[in-house]
């Protein structure tokens, strides 16, 4: 079943917008350090210090203005204005005449690692953390700014390294408190949407259908009443272990409140689907039921949710509400 491994689905829903605004801060606050380097690298006020070239200042406040105009034209499309953040500071460092100067420029890095590794992916991440490390080395290496040894270069990758890593942590836990439904483990409304759309992300690009289904756990009402809110979430709770153990590999299943459920499954099989409907019905008998399907390409998940929602209702005798042109049923029992 869909874990949440980091915030890298939520692009156009949930943390998309602080996404970009993160990665503008960033850009913009390393920029006007730059700018304010260079600047006084250029018109010193002191003698008495050692000013490195500001040639590695100039470039790094070009890719920054460059990033933050892109940025402001094309929100959607980070994959630039990412690349200039990381070659930014690298190329500022390889022009340093002191450690001092280095340690102090490895901030930038070590903020950015951590940024990298709470909004994408665990393998881009790591792809571009590594690469953000390596050129900082690389970066060291070749300043004029003398070194004490191997140490120093320990000291850059370990920083930028821990920073991204335990950063990582305190994301993921953070994530899954807030994505996770405490009663039953599963995704909760915020997770749904995330994990959702991480999912058809990803099978965009194929003919695979995405299929929705709508559950409800029927007299959960009645049940609480008469037994006490204890029992119906017993019932909750062992509902929702045996869909968690009868969803697809890779479906995204969560509770969205109180007695209603949905799960979203992509594959081009159907029996797949019809698999995990037999097992609702044979494990979990007094719930209703109800499905959409689209292709991948054609998909949208808050439409299917729409109309499965309303063919779970036509299963319990009212009229289904389906003008999309998607298929959606009523599974019978």
């Amino acid at each position: 079943m869909y874990r949440l491994s980091s915030l890298a689905g939520a692009d156009s829903l949930v943390f998309g917008k602080q996404r970009v605004r993160l990665l503008r801060i960033y850009l913009g606050a390393t920029t006007f350090l730059f700018t304010y380097g260079v600047v006084f690298t250029l018109f010193p006020v002191r003698t008495d210090l050692a000013y490195g070239n500001p040639t590695g200042g100039i470039i790094a406040i070009a890719l920054g203005v460059a990033a933050l105009v892109q940025l402001a034209l094309k929100p959607d499309h980070l994959t630039s204005a990412t690349v200039a953040a990381v070659a930014a500071t690298p190329i500022v460092m390889a022009f340093h005449v002191t450690m001092t100067a280095e340690y102090v420029c490895l901030i930038g890095p070590m903020f950015l690692a951590m940024y990298l590794r709470a909004f994408h992916s665990p393998r881009h991440a790591w792809l571009l953390i590594g690469a953000l490390t390596a050129a900082c080395v690389i970066a060291v290496g070749v300043a004029p700014a003398p070194r004490v040894g191997v140490i120093t270069f320990l000291i850059i990758a370990t920083a930028i390294i821990g920073a991204a890593e335990s950063f990582g942590l305190l994301m993921r836990a953070m994530l899954t408190a807030a994505c996770t439904d405490p009663l039953t483990g599963l995704l909760n409304r915020a997770g749904w949407e995330i994990g959702t759309t991480d999912l058809l992300a990803r099978a965009r690009a194929t003919p695979a259908s995405v299929t929705v289904v709508a559950l409800d756990i029927d007299g959960l009402k009645s049940l609480n009443d008469t037994y006490g809110h204890q029992a119906g979430d017993r019932r909750i709770t062992e509902y929702a272990d045996h869909w968690r153990h009868a969803a697809p590999r890779h479906a995204v299943l969560a509770r969205l409140g109180g007695d209603e459920f949905a799960a979203c499954i992509v594959g081009d099989r159907p029996d797949v689907v019809e698999n995990f409907l037999r097992l609702i019905r044979l494990d979990t008998p007094g719930v209703s039921l109800g499905t959409a399907s689209q292709t991948a390409l054609d998909a949208s998940i808050p439409e299917l949710h729409a109309q499965a929602d309303a063919a779970l209702y036509q299963s319990r005798g009212r009229p289904l509400r389906d003008g999309s042109g998607s298929t959606a049923s009523a599974p019978s029992n």
